[in-house]
């Protein structure tokens, strides 16, 4: 019993050391640029360990017995000391919130044209005039409980089978971006059903709970949405626009930007080629389907052929958005996916293109050190040391399809030949819009 007194009487002693040791510290750091971050584990409303959060980011001076006050009211904390004027441990300097993100202008709703109004009236009708202020999030309080709720921060677009499983399970190793699912695919589908605007919105419960714990993380957390049929998938434009010769008059692209002008949107594109053929075979198992080089070639010259004969009738654009009627619904051969050019200059129209990261995961494959810490940039988020964006970029590829691959084989020569012409005027296209030749996938 004596022992175990001296025990605890030496953990005081040490707590107590420590906050000496760090009140001092920040005293003579009072002029530097220094950082404390409080990791906190929490718990929810019904009683799940929430996982840790690197929490909050406090420049000195310091209010110390504020701060010990707030870690009380968490289960347990972890203090760690990292000084900025060590530059050796930093990429670059840290990233900043604009004031931009914090005071958001109003969603002029009431304005949108009839017709875009009426893509999405269900959506637009439960929009607020504009979000809460002091949120880095677009959140606000949803009647008639005042619950608070919030739309993703960013969008991680792009295409099947081009690498957004591994980018997103990287992108949510960051503290200040809160876990939620993947792919919940709301603006492109579930909306059109008994997806409500509500139920999207309470993605965001947990970042919500750990704002009632800790406010002054109100301008750092965000959440995302990493469904990639938010670039591409519109198969229900003909409702609204019936057979348009040049395709749909308004895109999800359109939506999303009426409903949050200032989003953050991530796109990751693939050799189209590569894309196609992975694609066919991570959708279509042998169980289901049987696949092979020899089938795959088949199916790539119906496509193309229905593609042609959609062009006598419609535009080159209406018919890429004619997916549904070109694709067989029996087989995944999603050759019209890869027409990129199409679905990014529709999101140029819609956006700034200061608001769009481009990148290929031929380039992310080969240097996630240097991409990685780019992306936090991109969504003013905190820099991370480099020893831990190492540490991220070489854990095990998210979602990759190799095994299926070696089964079959490469595709054959002939079909190869027969898709790179295919593509070769999107990829021009594509390449004149972004002004780089990468993006012609040259052999």
């Amino acid at each position: 019993m004596f022992v175990n007194n001296k025990v605890a009487a030496g953990i005081v002693l040490l707590n107590v050391a420590l906050l000496a040791y760090v009140y001092y510290y920040f005293q003579l750091q009072n002029r530097s640029s220094s950082r404390v971050v409080v990791a906190s584990r929490t718990h929810s409303e019904e009683g799940e360990a929430d996982e840790w959060d690197d929490y909050s980011y406090y420049t000195s001076p310091i209010n110390w017995p504020q701060k010990v006050a707030e870690l009380h009211n968490t289960t347990t904390a972890i203090i760690r000391f990292k000084s900025l004027t060590k530059k050796k441990y930093w990429s670059t300097q840290r990233a900043k919130v604009g004031q931009a993100e914090l005071t958001r202008p109003d969603l002029n709703l009431s304005s949108l044209p009839p017709a875009l109004y009426e893509m999405a009236k269900p959506v637009f009708d439960l929009l607020p005039n504009s979000y809460l202020p002091g949120y880095k999030s677009p959140c606000w309080r949803v009647k008639p409980r005042m619950v608070l709720r919030c739309l993703p921060y960013f969008y991680l677009l792009g295409m099947p089978k081009s690498g957004t499983t591994d980018l997103w399970a990287k992108i949510m190793r960051h503290p200040q971006v809160k876990y939620t699912i993947k792919e919940p695919h709301w603006w492109s589908r579930s909306r059109f059903g008994r997806g409500k605007l509500r139920i999207y919105a309470s993605r965001s419960k947990r970042m919500v709970e750990t704002f009632a714990l800790h406010p002054s993380l109100k301008p750092r957390l965000v959440i995302g949405d990493g469904s990639a049929s938010t670039f591409w998938d519109n198969k229900k434009w003909k409702i609204w626009d019936g057979e348009r010769y040049e395709g749909p008059t308004y895109v999800t692209a359109d939506v999303i930007h009426a409903a949050q002008p200032d989003a953050k949107l991530l796109v990751i594109l693939r050799n189209p080629v590569d894309r196609l053929y992975s694609d066919y075979l991570y959708f279509n198992p042998k169980l289901h389907v049987n696949t092979s080089v020899d089938l795959f070639h088949i199916e790539v010259v119906a496509v193309i052929n229905r593609f042609n004969k959609c062009l006598k009738t419609m535009s080159f654009r209406g018919c890429v958005y004619s997916i549904s009627e070109i694709q067989d619904p029996r087989v995944y051969c999603r050759l019209l996916i890869g027409v990129y050019s199409v679905y990014v200059r529709d999101w140029f129209r819609a956006y700034p293109r200061d608001q769009l990261k481009i990148m290929r995961l031929e380039d992310w494959h080969v240097n996630c050190t240097g991409i990685l810490p780019e992306i936090f940039d991109f969504l003013n988020l905190e820099r991370i040391w480099n020893k831990q964006i190492e540490r991220f970029c070489t854990e095990r590829l998210e979602n990759g399809n190799k095994a299926k691959l070696h089964s079959i084989g490469e595709m054959l020569p002939k079909t190869r030949k027969l898709l790179e012409n295919f593509y070769a005027r999107s990829n021009k296209e594509l390449s004149l819009l972004l002004g780089d030749e990468k993006y012609l996938w040259r052999s």
